[in-house]
């Protein structure tokens, strides 16, 4: 008797398992065509705007590794940094297009991660060359005024600070999520010694939308504004699922109202670098042709022309396809070119500072 009740206890145990699987199978399948479902309409949606010859292999682009170079840091111990990364100097390239000391790896390796010299400052920082780029076309000088409007995870603030001069240089960066922006002034406090800290860098939590409590205070104002980053979303297969034609147009919006307060900065004849990493023209061209019709300050379009990318109708964007793995980065310089048309732009928001 014993051995018939145990086998119905195995039997038993071996339905749940079995009941189990087949739910799982289940929830899987679900998950693949919702996930199968979701790549056709994003491929739909940028077949549309990139065309049926060039999609495709774009999209083979962006879901390949990111490419990455890595940006010495001037405060830090060089000859250090040389030593650290002897073993694989046969192996790195200078970015000739970059005028700040950056290195790409020629078969895109892995670099060994950031450390700290003898006087306790972090060597280098791994970034796309794209981001670098982008700071290269705000032709920052060493005694500019400048603001970094979404300044978080700093890699573009810590190329911005590698062309200030510690003595007559400012930037103001602004975060408004609190965990975003403690992190971002750890990163800042690891890359530059305290003196230079104490008298080019500050750190602010304000609505980027609403940032209009300083207007024409800034010789500079870069704007890296949230986007919908396609590559990584292809990265990341949960927010995948969430991506809808809906969230390039809601982002739009939102960059739109960033890149007013980006204007109002900006003192007159002074520059604002826009930038996504998206690949949509609704992020991209789109907001700037808004702002140049709809904007209530007057701006007008810098031409620009470099090594690595193609020109699109207000700026530059560099795709992974036609350069060497490096983006998606698009961007766009402005030139303030008067004051507001109307008075009382907006006013300034509460002030989060730390």
């Amino acid at each position: 008797m014993s051995e018939e009740k145990n086998k119905r206890k195995g039997n038993k145990k071996e339905d749940k398992k079995k009941g189990a699987s087949k739910k799982k199978e289940k929830a899987l399948l679900r998950e693949t065509e919702k996930r199968n479902a979701v790549m056709t309409a994003f491929s739909k949606y940028y077949e549309a705007e990139w065309g049926s010859e060039r999609w495709p292999i774009l999209l083979e682009a962006l879901k390949r590794p990111v490419r990455h170079c890595i940006m010495i840091n001037k405060y830090a111990q060089i000859d250090q940094v040389k030593a650290k990364l002897k073993d694989t100097l046969h192996d790195l390239v200078m970015l000739d297009f970059l005028s700040i000391p950056c290195y790409a790896s020629k078969t895109c390796s892995r670099f060994p991660p950031p450390s700290k010299d003898s006087h306790e400052i972090t060597d280098y920082y791994i970034l796309d060359a794209g981001s670098v780029l982008a700071t290269e076309a705000l032709d920052i000088q060493p005694d500019d005024h400048v603001l970094d409007l979404c300044a978080a995870p700093g890699g573009k603030t810590l190329s911005i600070l590698q062309r200030l001069d510690k003595q007559y240089g400012r930037l103001t960066s602004n975060e408004i999520a609190s965990d975003r922006r403690r992190r971002l002034r750890q990163v800042i406090e690891s890359y530059l010694p305290p003196d230079v800290l104490a008298d080019v860098s500050t750190v602010v939590g304000r609505d980027g939308t609403r940032y209009y409590g300083e207007p024409e205070q800034y010789d500079k104002v870069l704007l890296d504004a949230p986007c919908s980053s396609e590559r990584h979303l292809l990265h990341d297969e949960k927010e995948f699922e969430l991506w809808t034609p809906k969230r390039t147009q809601m982002n739009a919006k939102r960059q739109f109202s960033l890149l007013k307060a980006a204007v109002h900065a900006a003192r007159v004849d002074g520059l604002i670098l826009y930038g996504t990493c998206s690949i949509s023209s609704l992020e991209n061209d789109k907001v700037i042709e808004k702002m140049i019709k709809k904007g209530k300050i007057p701006v007008e379009p810098v031409k620009m022309k470099w090594p690595i990318g193609e020109r699109t109708k207000y700026g530059w964007i560099i795709l992974p396809d036609k350069t060497d793995g490096w983006g998606p980065l698009y961007f766009a310089l402005l030139k303030r070119t008067g004051v507001s048309k109307e008075d009382g732009e907006d006013s300034e928001s509460s002030d989060d500072n730390e």
